[in-house]
């Protein structure tokens, strides 16, 4: 008996005599010679310690303890198999699965579409979509808890996450079908004076901004409704209930049911991909990130378009 492991080609040697029952198929099989494939068997037996075949009849019959090793290597090929098959569907972006987390403007305007696009390409990965604020989805990439997040860009800066600039949103004046502000291109704050008023929540980014430009101007609102979120406000605005400044992206997603106009002065949110730091992204994160890129880029020309 010999202690000494098994060559990968005395296992391939070993696995073609058991599938072709002899030495000459093996060697065709393996385009190796007849004696090569004799010599490796031989081998394979001495370290084996035990008879693996027997001769009858111009064949070699696999003993018992033949087919006992043979199931062993027919798992370890299996298990070869297996890692072949990722490794294609890895290359293919086949496997994998994708967790993001955006804020609502993104989340609940475009990114359905986006990610709708992406899954008939790739319908064999999973997708988890988590709609958050903002701070949430910074804080939840820094903790690596999702694999991208979409988020009003940070001033301050996080050494936990990568960011990546995405584009920036302008801001518009939401308003009901046949309004008569829907003869104006384009809403100033003296405009809104004594209008019914759709707000955003406190703390809103794009809500400060609104709030600062109406004080410097002298302008008083009447603040009818406030919505933590800009589709909210949109929904009061389709129903009548008053005007509304959101970002363009939620404005260009209810068209349909609300008119809009820019409005100066102009207001801009920032907007970033976010990523855990310190890890590299998955082929399929890369993918679907080149996907939303380039979407988002699209969307933002048909919009100012």
């Amino acid at each position: 008996m010999n202690d000494e492991d098994f060559k990968p080609r005395e296992i391939e040697v070993f696995a073609a005599i058991m599938t072709f029952g002899t030495t000459t198929r093996a060697a065709e099989a393996l385009e190796l010679t007849q004696p090569a494939i004799s010599k490796t068997l031989a081998r394979f037996q001495q370290k084996a310690g035990f008879e693996v075949f027997k001769k009858h009849r111009q064949r070699l019959v696999p003993t018992q303890e033949a087919h006992m090793l043979y199931a062993e290597v027919q798992r370890t090929y299996e298990s070869t198999r297996q890692i072949s098959r990722t490794a294609r569907d890895i290359r293919s972006l086949r496997n994998g699965r994708l967790n993001i987390c955006a804020l609502p403007a993104i989340g609940t305007t475009i990114l359905p579409g986006i990610v709708a696009e992406f899954s008939a390409d790739h319908p064999d990965v999973p997708i988890t979509i988590d709609i958050r604020a903002s701070g949430t989805v910074i804080e939840r990439a820094s903790r690596g808890q999702i694999d991208l997040g979409v988020a009003v860009t940070s001033t301050i800066e996080n050494p936990a996450v990568t960011r990546r600039a995405l584009t920036a949103t302008g801001a518009v004046c939401a308003l009901p079908k046949a309004h008569s502000l829907a003869a104006r291109t384009e809403i100033v704050p003296a405009d809104l004076e004594g209008q019914n008023f759709i707000s955003l929540g406190h703390g809103d980014a794009l809500r400060l901004q609104i709030d600062n430009a109406c004080d410097a101007a002298g302008i008083r609102r009447m603040m009818h409704i406030e919505c933590t979120l800009a589709s909210a406000c949109l929904g009061f605005v389709a129903k009548g209930m008053g005007i509304a400044i959101v970002d363009d992206i939620s404005a260009w997603a209810m068209r349909h049911a609300v008119d809009a106009r820019p409005f100066l002065p102009r207001l801009d949110i920032e907007l970033s991909l976010y990523r855990p730091w310190g890890t590299l992204p998955s082929a399929i994160v890369n993918a679907f990130t080149d996907h939303l890129v380039r979407r988002v880029k699209e969307i933002s020309k048909e919009i100012s378009g």
